[in-house]
């Protein structure tokens, strides 16, 4: 393993032990994320930097730090965009959905979040489409949509259940029991909190415990249960004062105040609902803004400060009335943007069904090939035995001529046979990637064609490059190996030196094989049609037609990618990429 390969291993497993603690050590994530993109940079790794770079704008945000949030992301977002990674995509935009709709512009936030469940989706990512959907239900709640936040709410637990994440799952009940509490459901809010609290405590989220401990507190105020409720919204925003959660702080604060009014200490709750204004003023939550507002303005009037209350009432007004204009505009865009989502999703289910229906009728037309093939191995060995005691048995020279005839048309035969049964079993072959040595399947695979005709003339120049590690399935890598070298050997040109040079290298992600030679070539107008089954380019050399088709499924099954160029008497060249992943696995 290379360098650049074990530095790209050893910053992958920092990730995962950041994410992992980000639940209850927030700083300690931060660090090391930082950590990791120092150690791209050392590797010169644009993926690793990415990587880490995308977990540090879903921590900035958290920690309400906007501009080092979008930064973070959009760089992540430039790379994965122009690598085509749709995992890698979609976390950038999760972090950018993320600030825009925990500030002022849930618009912004519900564009991009729709994005996210778009490719989470076609990834079949339930992990990440659990959290989107939930901060889609928060979305549908700014809109004052109960029944679309509530269907978000559960298709995030359903998709959680499906990732086996408790986490995610008790997310998504914390603001469903708010929903339950507007609706008067007193008993089943409770029971939805205990049961994320419950969840929370045995994963050891704390930081997800503090809002879940905010959800119970807004029960008991509801229910009365005052002593309780103080209990649980102190520890919540101990709790977020500790991670640094601006979010929850102010969320903390203006709830505690509401406590306070409820108290009947009027003194106390201005105290905290002005302190949940100013971080919301500071890290621009337009949501806690205008709530904080409205309850010193219930404080005022309970208090009998009419003119205080008057002045936070029309300040509310003053804010509402802003929010409504601007976001009027952006409600009817938002919902346009959930119904093309809707419509794309319908779609890809429809594909989903049509791809079903096809994978299905090439099952059973891949089980037809083996068998009717496997059936006729049988008679071919049986008749390939008596053309060979016809050969003893016969002497005539006119005879066995004929018998001779008859015997290459039944090895004809026998090899489509053997191409039909190879294609079957490489499209239904286990998954078992080994390390492929290049050096001593080149030289079986190369002996393999000893017994055609123009073997002994052809000089094979090959060049592998030094400690290539390469992990794979062996079967497929040969299958590729034996059609590109076969092909080499019988398409070479009779009057003049044939020559197949075959090259084994690496860039930066992939890995590259070229087998060129200087033989017959191939019509400019048939060269859209090579990859075809059963289609042959020259009718004097011998073949099936299923050699460069079952070459284009070999390179397809490992997710590579084979090209050609060709000119008629000069030879032809194919080239072969398959993704390079060495040991090493994905984050």
């Amino acid at each position: 393993m290379g360098t650049t390969d074990v530095k790209l291993e050893e910053g992958k497993a920092l990730l995962r032990e950041a994410f992992a603690c980000r639940i209850n050590n927030l700083q300690k994530s931060i660090a090391l994320a930082e950590q990791v993109v120092k150690l791209g940079e050392q590797a010169d790794s644009s993926e690793l930097c990415a990587l880490a770079k995308n977990q540090l704008a879903l921590y900035h945000m958290i920690l309400g730090e906007h501009q080092k949030s979008l930064s973070n992301a959009e760089e992540a977002l430039t790379f994965f965009d122009s690598h085509h990674d749709l995992k890698g995509i979609g976390d950038a935009k999760y972090a950018i959905a993320g600030v825009h709709y925990k500030t002022d512009n849930f618009h912004l936030g519900l564009i991009f979040l729709l994005d996210c469940l778009f490719l989470y989706r076609k990834i079949s990512d339930h992990y990440n489409e659990a959290r989107v959907l939930k901060s889609l239900g928060t979305i549908y709640e700014y809109l004052d949509d109960q029944e679309n936040a509530i269907d978000s709410y559960l298709s995030s637990v359903a998709a959680s259940k499906l990732a086996g994440d408790p986490t995610l799952e008790s997310n998504a009940y914390n603001p469903l029991s708010g929903i339950y509490l507007k609706r008067g459901l007193h008993d089943l809010a409770l029971a939805t909190i205990e049961k994320s609290i419950s969840l929370k405590e045995q994963t050891n989220d704390v930081r997800g415990l503090a809002f879940a401990l905010y959800g119970r507190g807004k029960v008991f105020i509801k229910l009365k249960r005052f002593d309780e409720a103080l209990q649980d919204l102190n520890h919540c925003l101990k709790i977020q004062l500790e991670v640094g959660d601006k979010l929850g702080i102010a969320m903390a604060y203006n709830k505690l105040g509401v406590l306070m009014h409820e108290l009947r200490q009027f003194e106390e709750a201005r105290k905290l609902l002005l302190l949940a204004q100013q971080v919301a003023d500071q890290y621009n939550i337009r949501v806690i803004r205008y709530k904080s507002v409205y309850n010193l303005h219930h404080v005022a009037k309970s208090e009998g400060k009419l003119d205080e209350a008057l002045h936070f009432l029309e300040q509310y007004i003053h804010i509402k009335e802003a929010i409504i204009a601007t976001d009027t505009h952006k409600t009817v865009k938002s919902y346009e943007a959930i119904s093309k989502v809707k419509v794309l999703e319908l779609e890809a289910e429809i594909q989903r069904s049509k791809t079903e229906i096809i994978e299905k009728k090439n099952a059973e037309l891949d089980s037809f090939f083996y068998r009717v093939s496997h059936d006729l191995k049988g008679p071919i060995s049986s008749l390939l035995g008596l053309n060979n005691l016809m050969k003893y048995e016969v002497k005539d020279e006119k005879l066995q001529k004929y018998i001779d005839m008859y015997q290459s048309q039944i090895l004809r035969i026998d090899n489509i046979v053997l191409d039909l049964i190879n294609l079957t079993r490489m499209n239904h072959a286990e998954v078992n990637k080994t390390k492929i040595d290049f050096e001593t399947l080149l030289h079986d695979c190369i002996n393999t064609y000893q017994f055609l005709d123009n073997f002994k003339r052809i000089s094979f120049k090959i060049e592998i490059e030094p400690n290539l590690e390469f992990y794979s399935e062996w079967a497929i890598v040969n299958t590729i190996l034996q059609n590109l070298i076969e092909n080499a050997i019988k398409y070479s040109m009779p009057d003049k030196e044939p020559i197949v040079h075959i090259s084994i290298a690496r860039d930066e992600q992939s890995l590259i094989i070229i087998v060129t030679d200087n033989g017959i070539g191939i019509d400019p107008l048939l060269q859209t049609k090579v990859f075809n089954m059963f289609f042959r380019a020259n009718d004097r050399v011998e073949g099936t037609g299923l050699g460069l088709y079952i070459l284009k499924r070999a390179v397809e099954r490992l997710h590579g990618d084979v090209s050609f160029k060709s000119e008629v008497f000069q030879g032809t060249s194919f080239t072969v990429k398959l993704p390079f992943f060495g040991r090493q696995s994905i984050l």
